[in-house]
């Protein structure tokens, strides 16, 4: 019990002490957590969204910027829905993506979708 008490005060100690030493290795570990704990839940997605993603970046060739718009477009299966709603039944206009690119990427969050209501 004693050294359990010792190990709490160390460690209690270390958290709060802001001394140049203790603070900077401190807040390097902590930020190293957070960002595993962001990407780990980054990986985590929806299934017809991970289906639209892998096949749109099959079937397209796009730039930095088409890509991080599909990526947060596509982010979930409800804003694969979304996208499928406003610019392929409504015909909104897209600013990335026209013709026949948004009639592919179209026809595959479709797919994804049926795919994920049959799983």
């Amino acid at each position: 019990m004693k050294k359990f008490l010792v190990l709490a005060i160390i460690v209690v100690a270390l958290f709060t002490v802001d001394h140049p030493l203790i603070k900077e290795p401190r807040e390097r570990l902590l930020g190293q957590g957070v960002n595993t704990l962001s990407e780990s839940s980054k990986i985590q997605r929806s299934t017809a969204a991970r289906i639209a993603r892998a096949n749109v970046a099959k079937a397209i060739t796009m730039t930095e910027d088409e890509k991080a718009y599909i990526n947060e477009a596509l982010a979930s299966d409800e804003k694969v829905r979304l996208f499928h709603l406003k610019y392929c039944k409504e015909n909104d206009y897209n600013l990335y993506f026209y013709g026949s690119d948004l009639i592919t990427i179209c026809e595959i969050a479709s797919q994804a979708i049926q795919e994920a209501e049959g799983l």
